[in-house]
């Protein structure tokens, strides 16, 4: 009997280190803009590949925070210094089991940018030995951005609180089978069936990291890239059904290769197939 695998939920904080640093976008990113009071705020929030192993993204929460240049405090003729808008934010991070945080950060001076990393290695388990593993699902993230700079001349008042939220998601690893073509070689305009299977990766306590059908009704699109081009373009949406199988039917117009796309879910990652060649006489 194997030991049942451990969640990596709400100690996510273990495996985040909140630091200073650019963000470079690697993956599907979502990001959302907030102002106040001349500070403005942007969170960029990617989507996370969860899969057998090495789990994370170096850049997978950024917050960037703009604030107004620092001025000289003025009154009646008398310079009192330069004062920077000073800022702190804490971030709150909630949803699917592995998605549960929240941390402040030291506050600062200035412009600057905020970065939190995600990284897990996740295992399955043994009959000796615990497994780990990721909850796919949405990753709610806010950032409240509190600003602030108090002078004598009040005209340089800064005192802005607000919010800024996104949403990410940890997706599963999916798998397309190269569609099966009902004919590879047809008469232009007669139709063929094409059909195939999704599956993905599970990650549950009891179902840890092995390959399952994907959900009934989960979406895939037909696409199709005629003979000496280099672009795809959708032609037929489907569905799939029981034990992740999708089949259609699609008219052929002119020779060139078939392939199918699994859409983009909270839970699970967009995935291409390999292609089948079709000919049209």
């Amino acid at each position: 009997m194997r030991t049942p695998a451990r969640i990596v939920a709400a100690s996510i904080a273990a495996a985040l280190g909140l630091g200073l640093a650019a963000a470079t976008a690697d993956a599907t990113t979502h990001t959302t803009r907030a102002t106040s009071q001349g500070v403005s705020a942007k969170l960029i929030v990617h989507d996370v590949k969860n899969r057998l192993g090495k789990v994370g993204d170096k850049h997978w929460i950024t917050l960037k925070v703009h604030t107004p240049a620092a001025a000289h405090d003025v009154l009646n003729g008398h310079d009192y210094g330069v004062l920077p808008v000073k800022w702190y934010a804490t971030i709150r991070i909630t949803g699917a089991n592995s998605c549960t945080w929240q941390q402040t950060s030291a506050a600062r001076a200035g412009s600057g940018t905020t970065t939190i990393p995600m990284s897990f290695t996740t295992n399955r388990s043994t009959t000796t030995t615990i497994g780990h593993y990721v909850t796919s699902g949405a990753c709610k993230v806010s950032a409240q951005v509190v600003a602030y700079r108090y002078a004598l001349n009040d005209a340089l008042d800064v005192d802005a609180d607000f919010t800024v939220r996104a949403t990410g998601f940890i997706q599963s690893d999916v798998r397309t089978t190269t569609p099966h073509a009902s004919a590879t070689a047809v008469a232009k305009g007669h139709a063929i069936r094409l059909n195939g299977t999704v599956t993905y990766q599970k990650a549950t306590a009891k179902v840890a990291y092995k390959w399952r059908a994907a959900p009934r009704g989960t979406k895939v699109v037909v696409q199709f890239k005629a003979k000496g081009t280099s672009s795809w373009k959708d032609v037929k949406a489907a569905k799939v059904g029981t034990n992740g199988r999708w089949a259609t039917s699609v008219k052929v117009k002119k020779s060139g290769s078939y392939r199918v796309v699994s859409q983009a879910t909270s839970h699970l990652q967009r995935q291409a197939s390999a292609s089948v060649a079709v000919r049209a006489r």
